[in-house]
């Protein structure tokens, strides 16, 4: 169980569950020759989720002395489990990880596909040794990789295609992954802020330059809910344009994202403890997964529709 945390499992179901939805659930409606097979499909999973685990790894390895304070009764590297150990699997996870990513490249005879995977790996290592001290860097840089993960599969599985498919519909296609991959993308900068403003005596101590420690924790939380609002707005506007003859989809979109963005929103204008902090950021995080779910249902209404 103690590796299992360490990883963030749950967080990695979350992936491999959003990337199966768009590989099964966005294309099929639209019934196109793809170009992974599903080893492929099974391999770009894989390096996924392991550069994501060494990326949890190693942030732990380096947020020692700030979770000592933030998650006193969570910590696992230190604890658990050995940091030496930790370090292992952290190396083991991310060189396997751009192993898989290679072999995908490598069998598409795309050698500059691989720089995603490396580089996303790199970047992960530099948001745990430099960045996650930065104001608001960190916080863009994680979102970033988010969106990254959606958008990755639509790379792998249109782009490489040359023929079988309107390449008027492929851009089509991959700018409905943009949309919501900006969606991902502005959820998970909200949650990221509102982990710092939880975070912020732990953060604090291990000297780290985050946007509460700086702005103060009031003004960052309305930060938090102005881009909140943004969001909403944002996902309202294409819900009700692009969606709004399938009744079930807006209803879905609008009581499961929408309405409990708005209760966010509200309150990171009022709340104050960590316990509350605590608790948005898991709100955060499930309107994120009512979203993932629902876009096979985004994309047969807009199947429909054209």
């Amino acid at each position: 169980m103690n590796y299992l945390r360490l990883i963030r499992f749950p967080n990695l179901i979350m992936i491999i569950v959003m990337q199966c939805i768009i590989m099964f659930g966005f294309f099929k409606p639209f019934e196109i020759e793809l170009t992974l097979s599903k080893l492929g499909f099974t391999f770009l999973v894989i390096a996924t989720v392991l550069i994501a685990a060494g990326g949890y790894i190693i942030n732990d390895i380096i947020d020692v002395t700030a979770d000592k304070i933030n998650k006193p009764k969570k910590r696992i590297v230190g604890v658990s489990i050995d940091p030496r150990r930790a370090k292992f699997f952290y190396y083991l996870f991310t060189f396997v990880g751009v192993g898989f990513g290679f072999v995908i490249t490598a069998g598409l005879k795309e050698p500059l596909y691989f720089l995603i995977f490396a580089g996303t790996a790199f970047l992960l290592y530099l948001y745990s040794r430099f960045l996650r001290k930065m104001a608001l860097v960190g916080n863009l840089l994680v979102s970033l990789t988010v969106a990254l993960s959606i958008i990755i599969v639509a790379i792998f599985e249109l782009f490489p295609i040359s023929t079988g498919i309107d390449p008027e519909l492929k851009i089509f296609l991959f700018d409905i992954i943009i949309d919501i991959s900006i969606a991902a993308f502005l959820i998970n900068l909200i949650r990221e802020i509102v982990k710092d403003i939880e975070d912020i005596q732990g953060d604090h101590v291990a000297r780290y330059r985050t946007l509460p420690i700086i702005l103060g924790a009031q003004r960052t939380a309305r930060i938090a809910s102005i881009i909140c609002l943004l969001t909403l707005t944002l996902i309202s506007w294409y819900t009700f344009t692009f969606l709004y003859e399938h009744k079930k989809t807006v209803a879905i979109l609008f009581f499961g994202v929408i309405a409990p963005l708005g209760y966010v929103a509200t309150r990171l204008w009022e709340d104050d403890k960590k316990s509350h902090f605590t608790r948005l950021s898991l709100i955060l995080k499930i309107i994120m997964f009512i979203g993932i779910i629902t876009i096979p249902l985004i994309s047969q209404t807009i199947a429909d529709a054209i």
